[in-house]
Formats: C-alpha cells, sequence, structure tokens
C-alpha cells in the first residue's frame, strides 16, 4: 500500500470520526435559551428553580438532555426568542414557560411574538404530559395542537 492510500485512508477515518462527534452535540439556535441550559441543568430536571453554582462550560452532549424530564424556563430572566431546541429533550414529560412577574400583583407578559412558533417539535414526545404558559404571549391554539397533553394558559 501507497504512502498516500493510507493518508487518504486516515483521512477518511478521521472525517468519520469527526462527523460522528459532532453529530452527538448539542447545537442551540438560541443563546439564550442555552444559557438557561448551562446555567439550571441538573438531571432530571432543567430548572429555573435550581440554579447551578457554575454554569455548565464546554461540550452540551445530546445524550445529557434526552433524560431530562422537566424542562422550565425563567422568561424574565433568560430572554428565550426560539424554543426550537426543545427537541433534544426527547424525555420531557412537563414543559414550563414562565414570565415571573417582577413584583406582586405585576401582570406583565412575555411579548416575544415568536416564542411559541417551534412549539409543535414537542408533539412527538411520548411522555409529555403538561405544558404551562405563564405571562406569555400566545399566538396559537395550543390545546388543540397538543389534544392529549394538559395545557395551562395563565
Amino acid at each position: 500500500m501507497t504512502g498516500n492510500k493510507r493518508k487518504g485512508i486516515l483521512l477518511l477515518v478521521f472525517v468519520i470520526v469527526a462527523v460522528y462527534i459532532v453529530n452527538q452535540i448539542a447545537f442551540f439556535h438560541d443563546k439564550e435559551f442555552e444559557r438557561a441550559v448551562r446555567d439550571t441543568l441538573e438531571a432530571p430536571y432543567m430548572s429555573f428553580t435550581t440554579k447551578r453554582n457554575k454554569p455548565i462550560l464546554g461540550i452540551i452532549w445530546k445524550k445529557d438532555l434526552e433524560n431530562i424530564i422537566m424542562v422550565s424556563l425563567d422568561l424574565r430572566e433568560y430572554h428565550v426568542k426560539n424554543i426550537s431546541d426543545i427537541r433534544y429533550f426527547k424525555d420531557v414529560d412537563s414543559i414550563w414557560l414562565i414570565y415571573r412577574s417582577a413584583y406582586e400583583g405585576d401582570t406583565s407578559i412575555y411579548e416575544e411574538e415568536n416564542l411559541l412558533n417551534n412549539i409543535y417539535v414537542a408533539k412527538n414526545f411520548k411522555n409529555l404530559n403538561m405544558i404551562s404558559l405563564y405571562h406569555v404571549k400566545v399566538n396559537k391554539d395550543i390545546k388543540a395542537m397538543f389534544p392529549n397533553v394538559d395545557v395551562f394558559i395563565e
């Protein structure tokens, strides 16, 4: 075998391994959603009520997100505009999108028009039982989209 063939085979193996590894990484479209994951991910929850002492640094692996059973986002702290990356949380049973009040009696809502445009990706989640939208602008009939899920809109 000539040296060029060996180099070619090694390069091919390297490319295949690199593509496989890159395919295992969770890449986020929305940097605020990624920041929320890095700040609040604690197995088996991603909840704004349990903020990590130190955010996750480095690579977020898809396999680490697949076993999360609850995703809870505080939209006052994390100004998420695109939730399409919820697709990584395949075993989730509840999704909470909450715009917490700044003070008692605050009735303001999160006005991001396109926040729920990609909520449909959760339709394929086999364990999804509940979606709670608190002070979030709802521009679609979410209840009709998820007939077998308890949808709470407040």
